[in-house]
């Protein structure tokens, strides 16, 4: 089976990131993964941090820098880069994984990051495909129906994001979707979770499709295998 990281971030695109885009596909490749989903966050913070005008387009050229840095250094080394989004709106410091859209996506929708989650989900809900990152790190609150899936299992190892507790919503709402992430930010991060599939995945809009028909299993490192076991005794999707 293939393996594939649904949750990563570069040092050029994210504040918090540590690692340049071609050291994390270096990494992957050596751990025997088929490929990478580039999640840089894009909020209205990280947005400050960049030295750019207030221009949508020159914001998302500088977002981009992680993830096409990535992609060259994928497309060299035989690693699948797939693009992907870690959105946050300005409500509160809700995180969701954004799959199915491509460059063209990001540029064509302008300050999606002064929306709310609410309008963001009523508006492109049948475009793409909305995972709630680490649900309960930061909030106690979920709104579990403006999105298609729960990040059941985070495996950065610095934050406590009470994965128990997204287990327990995602069992009280089967019909939403289960993905797990290493969130890597920095050395020692990477590989610590992956999903497993059948096919190679060469872009977003494919991990979307096999997300939404259910071709994947959740793979993680054993400490939080319990937890895993748990959502594959227990699912009902």
């Amino acid at each position: 089976m293939y393996r594939y990281e649904l949750h990563l971030h570069t040092s050029e695109s994210s504040h918090c990131g540590r690692v340049p885009a071609a050291d994390q596909v270096k990494t992957y490749r050596a751990l025997g993964y088929a490929g990478i989903c580039v999640t840089d966050h894009l909020h209205n913070t990280q947005i400050g941090h960049f030295d750019v005008p207030h221009d949508w387009n020159a914001i998302i050229d500088r977002y981009l820098a992680g993830y096409r840095a990535a992609k060259a250094a994928g497309d060299a080394m035989g690693l699948d880069v797939i693009f992907g989004v870690e959105l946050r709106f300005p409500e509160n410091d809700s995180d969701y994984l954004i799959y199915g859209i491509d460059e063209q996506w990001l540029y064509g929708h302008p300050w999606i990051t002064d929306m709310n989650h609410q309008t963001f989900f009523d508006r492109y809900h049948d475009e793409v495909l909305i995972i709630h990152a680490h649900p309960y790190r930061y909030n106690d609150v979920v709104y579990y129906d403006c999105v298609h899936g729960l990040e059941i299992i985070n495996c950065n190892p610095r934050h406590d994001s009470r994965n128990p507790l997204a287990l327990k919503l995602a069992e009280e709402h089967p019909q939403l979707f289960r993905t797990v992430g290493s969130d890597a930010h920095q050395i020692g991060d990477e590989g610590r979770a992956a999903i497993l599939v059948d096919e190679r995945i060469r872009d977003s809009h494919r991990l979307k499709d096999v997300i939404a028909a259910g071709r994947y299993k959740n793979w993680c490192c054993p400490e939080f295998e319990q937890i895993l076991r748990e959502s594959e005794a227990n699912r009902h999707v």
